[in-house]
């Protein structure tokens, strides 16, 4: 008689009772983990496909909802090995991993998806620090490697590079040599 005031609850195969919501969160995270997974593959096959090795990247997923029944995805590139070439082409890569996408699950928009870069602490980068504001001016020189100062060093500049002195040819004799001042011989007495 009062079946309006009980909370309706189905019973799955097992015999358990569930909820409807409980059914669509189930539905809704199987279908995340499906996207994550398809995403990661297509990665896969994208760095297959150009001869990038696996252990340069990684990929993280993150799906965020932001109103009932839509998500935002947001793809994150981990770089786990630091190569300069495969950072030239980060955009280019992008688009193809998109691409794919395109190609393995056409009834999905990808276009939106955001896709961000982020770099392992231990990829290996050599630069530590930014160089001098000039070099981002038009027609600077890159700068040369650079060993990172110690934090030890009190100097407030860095020494000279040591230049090796140049040793004589055997060819020719001591007095031709432009590195080294003529001797004299002096007498002792």
């Amino acid at each position: 008689m009062f079946d309006f005031l009980r909370n309706k609850r189905q019973k799955n195969e097992l015999g358990a009772s569930v909820t409807p919501s409980s059914v669509a969160t189930s539905s809704t995270l199987q279908r995340r983990n499906i996207r994550r997974e398809l995403i990661r593959v297509v990665l896969k096959d994208t760095l297959r496909l150009h001869g990038i090795p696996f252990d340069w990247l990684a990929c993280e997923v993150i799906i965020i909802p932001i109103t009932h029944g839509e998500e935002e995805l947001r793809i994150q590139l981990v770089v786990l090995k630091w190569k300069e070439q495969l950072l030239r082409y980060a955009p280019a890569l992008q688009q193809q991993l998109l691409l794919g996408l395109d190609r393995f699950d056409p009834s999905v928009d990808h276009s939106k998806y955001i896709v961000s870069w982020r770099f392992s602490p231990d990829c290996g980068y050599p630069f530590s620090r930014m160089p001098d504001p000039k070099f981002w001016q038009k027609g600077a020189v890159p700068p040369a490697f650079e060993e990172p100062e110690s934090v030890l060093d009190r100097r407030h500049t860095r020494r000279p590079p040591i230049i090796p002195k140049s040793r004589p040819s055997s060819a020719g004799s001591m007095d031709q040599s432009d590195d080294f001042l003529p001797t004299h011989h002096i007498p002792l007495s």
